[in-house]
């Protein structure tokens, strides 16, 4: 990435540089809302993978609350980092109070501080983990983090996950049920062929700095910041699946978000079933995705299944404009970029209407 896209990004996206942060190759960007009771533990257990390679890996906590929410947990959280309560070196700390944007505006602090915090012409050459406040990783989770960035191309990568034990037998119960309906999205997608295979958890993902800018940076939102910027990730640069356990996410029932694990434990809980995808969706999508060839995207109407589907999106007159522009080599790609990961869940739910 060259400098002069790198100073527009930060023009585009101003934040405070954070005094010895540029020194870190790789930071770990961890959003703190409430998490007073969690978070030691969530920094030891990086304490320990950190300890795995040779570089040292910062930990940037953006301690925040919602407008109009109570601040004094999150506030006291801050103070004890800053009166350097917590035994690691390498942390690091924003306070935010007041957010109007969610988690997502949290994650975006964190993320763009660090990189603002970079020397300009080392900005891109960095790696960015996205973790939680109550969420615990493997010993091993940086050295597989670097060990992937080594050798992939990629520019985001998704290591796989697994929740930690429910408090109670039902949230247990509860947070498998979930964790299984999420499994098995992912496991169908990639059966299909789909390059959004892979889970859109905000705690369980990992960036360069380069691939972050290019695709616009961490999205603003209440819920959802995940799936949409790793969806933009994706399209720009790629995510691959890191197949191994790293990331152990907390189970408990939240409702902070609108939607999201908290509120899925306890929907189940409450004896409401996730919405599964039917096995005949995902065989209509693999039809779908096997059509996707060149063969077939060569011409300004494609031949696909589902017609009704695309002509409702408004596929077909989009993709007149689209082969128009497109160089012949690049037009799977294209329609995989028009075809993402939030239309592809419409034509399951479509399939299934």
């Amino acid at each position: 990435m060259i400098v002069r896209d790198i100073e527009k990004y930060r023009r585009r996206n101003p934040a405070q540089t954070i005094e010895g942060l540029g020194h870190y190759r790789i930071c770990t960007v961890i959003p703190c809302y409430n998490e007073n009771g969690s978070f030691g533990e969530t920094l030891e257990s990086l304490k320990t993978a950190a300890a795995q390679i040779e570089e040292p890996v910062a930990v940037l906590a953006v301690i925040n609350y919602p407008e109009g929410a109570d601040d004094r947990e999150s506030l006291e959280l801050f103070k004890r980092i800053q009166r350097k309560e917590f035994e690691h070196r390498d942390l690091f700390a924003v306070y935010a109070p007041g957010l109007k944007g969610g988690v997502g505006e949290a994650r975006k602090i964190g993320m763009d501080s660090f990189l603002q915090s970079r020397d300009i012409e080392e900005a891109s050459q960095t790696i960015i983990c996205s973790m939680d406040g109550d969420t615990l990783v493997d010993s091993d989770y940086f050295k597989e983090i670097s060990s992937f960035f080594s050798r992939s191309k990629a520019g985001g990568a998704a290591p796989k996950l697994r929740h930690l034990p429910g408090e109670t037998p039902e949230n247990e119960k509860a947070i498998r049920r979930y964790e299984a309906y999420l499994d098995r999205y992912v496991r169908e997608l990639k059966r299909c062929g789909s390059p959004y295979a892979f889970h859109t958890v905000g705690s369980a993902f990992a960036v360069r700095g380069e691939a972050y800018m290019k695709c616009g940076g961490m999205k603003v939102r209440k819920a959802g910041e995940d799936f949409y910027f790793l969806q933009e990730l994706a399209k720009t640069s790629g995510v691959e699946v890191i197949d191994r356990i790293l990331v152990f996410p907390s189970p408990r029932i939240s409702a902070r978000t609108p939607f999201g694990t908290g509120q899925a434990v306890r929907e189940i809980i409450d004896g409401k079933e996730p919405s599964e995808v039917s096995d005949a969706a995902f065989d209509r999508l693999e039809k779908v995705l096997n059509a996707a060839v060149f063969e077939n995207l060569n011409t300004d109407a494609p031949e696909l299944p589902d017609r009704d589907f695309f002509e409702k999106e408004h596929f077909y007159r989009v993709w007149q404009g689209i082969r128009r522009n497109t160089p012949e080599p690049k037009l799977c790609a294209a329609f995989h970029i028009w075809f993402d990961g939030l239309k592809t869940l419409r034509f399951l739910h479509w399939c299934d209407a």
